[in-house]
């Protein structure tokens, strides 16, 4: 089993503390002892749990009282003393052995900057035609992926130079990846900050952040690793959260998010990038 002495558990929160309650409450049933920092967003008081999580020697609390995804998690990990950082989303429950899982694979290989583990996401929903095309799209794509980035068939963790992003976090097995997904992943602190952590200029959910993190990482071959039995139930919580109310907007910050990743990919991304922006497209005149 992984010796978890110099690894912190990172969770950024916005606008739900009794969410991040739970979370941390059933954390600390499978590890008992594992350090872990709240990163908590826009709160001017966390006095009414203050017995919950003041009396625990192994956690700290950063308050901040902007909120960024992005820049509350720089700012945890910069203030961070441990080696490895795992990351997990507040309405993120693990299963036995995800922390080890993560460590092991760093422990493992000395130049593995970050990992991914796998993610059930509790309300995931898709069409029939959607799934179809979905295999249809990664099996033209997986001709050109080596077969290291692949698990099933299914190309996993992928951002590719025409800017198709894809996910399949659901996956059993390991492979290569270059997108991690934040609400179950982890990095190696040192090289972290070496690449300037995440971009803070990404505003509202930060969609895209991640991959601009593997994509900037991967510009100097530098790589993660998937791993499947690192577990982990995303509830995706619809209520709080980093997400706008105002629906409009959300719709700008996504058009606004997508520029800053492309940026790393260059003009030819906008190709991938068109049916995501027509989906967004037709939930925001629907909704």
């Amino acid at each position: 089993m992984a010796d978890l002495h110099n690894v912190e558990l990172i969770i950024p929160s916005y606008n739900r503390l009794p969410i991040l309650l739970n979370t941390f409450k059933s954390i600390r049933i499978l590890y008992p002892s594992l350090k872990i920092c709240l990163g908590i967003q826009g709160e001017k008081s966390i006095t009414e749990y203050s017995n919950e999580l003041t009396n625990d020697p192994n956690l700290r609390i950063e308050l901040l009282s902007v909120p960024s995804l992005p820049g509350t998690l720089n700012h945890c990990i910069h203030n961070s003393k441990a080696d490895i950082i795992l990351i997990l989303d507040d309405d993120a429950i693990p299963f036995f052995g995800w922390a080890e899982a993560h460590v092991d694979a760093f422990r493992n290989n000395k130049n593995l900057v970050f990992t991914a583990g796998r993610e059930v996401r509790v309300k995931k929903k898709r069409t029939a035609f959607s799934e179809l095309t979905r295999i249809l799209v990664e099996f033209i794509c997986g001709l050109f992926i080596s077969s290291d980035k692949k698990l099933n068939g299914r190309i996993i963790g992928w951002t590719s130079r025409i800017g198709l992003i894809f996910g399949n976090f659901d996956q059993p097995g390991t492979c290569n990846i270059n997108t991690p997904r934040g609400c179950n992943m982890a990095v190696r602190r040192d090289r972290f900050i070496e690449i300037g952590g995440f971009n803070e200029t990404f505003r509202g959910n930060a969609w895209g952040n991640e991959a601009d993190l593997g994509i900037r990482m991967a510009q100097g071959s530098k790589y993660g690793l998937y791993i499947g039995h690192a577990l982990a139930i995303h509830k995706e919580v619809e209520t709080g959260g980093c997400r706008d109310s105002n629906k409009k907007q959300g719709f700008k910050d996504f058009l606004y998010n997508h520029n800053l990743l492309i940026a790393n990919l260059g003009p030819q991304a906008w190709i991938g990038s068109l049916p995501r922006l027509a989906k967004k497209a037709v939930w925001l005149m629907t909704k």
